[in-house]
């Protein structure tokens, strides 16, 4: 099981399970149809998309699709910083609920993971959100190399 999830400072997006393996065709998809139009609802044109660099990210169709669609609404991440994405500390209480909760089968997994992303309220996500001017300094102190977060 895979998924895709974003949040803000109002709360989550509607989280994307899938099971196929993810490729920058259904990237585009999953931000065309979960990402744009709930920022829009959410803020406006007042957004931005942070995201690290993994492939699918980057692929050529992807940066065309952004390209095209969102350019004025994304922060380009340098190569080197990994993992300083918020979402990736969020995936990780994610993971410790899940464990606490053992699905036992791939139905329960994806009702589990449905009713752990619907509890998550802004303000238990404000820390993680909040966190992203300190971020983004010190990845520009750090020439864009890792940093520890």
């Amino acid at each position: 099981v895979n998924i895709w999830a974003a949040f803000s400072s109002v709360g989550t997006f509607p989280l994307c399970i899938f099971q196929e393996i993810l490729t920058a065709a259904l990237f585009v998809n999953i931000l065309e149809g979960h990402l744009i139009t709930q920022a829009t609802v959410f803020h406006g044109s007042e957004w931005f998309l942070v995201q690290d660099n993994d492939p699918k990210h980057t692929a050529k169709l992807t940066k065309a699709w952004i390209d095209k669609n969102m350019k004025q609404n994304r922060i380009d991440w340098p190569s080197q910083s990994q993992d300083v994405n918020p979402i990736k500390n969020l995936f990780a209480r994610i993971k410790l609920e899940l464990i606490k909760r053992n699905p036992k089968n791939i139905r329960n997994l994806k009702l589990q993971l449905l009713k752990i992303w619907e509890r998550i309220d802004a303000d238990f996500l404000r820390p993680y959100w909040a966190s992203m001017p300190k971020r983004c300094q010190l990845v520009q102190e750090s020439s864009g190399y890792k940093i520890k977060y």
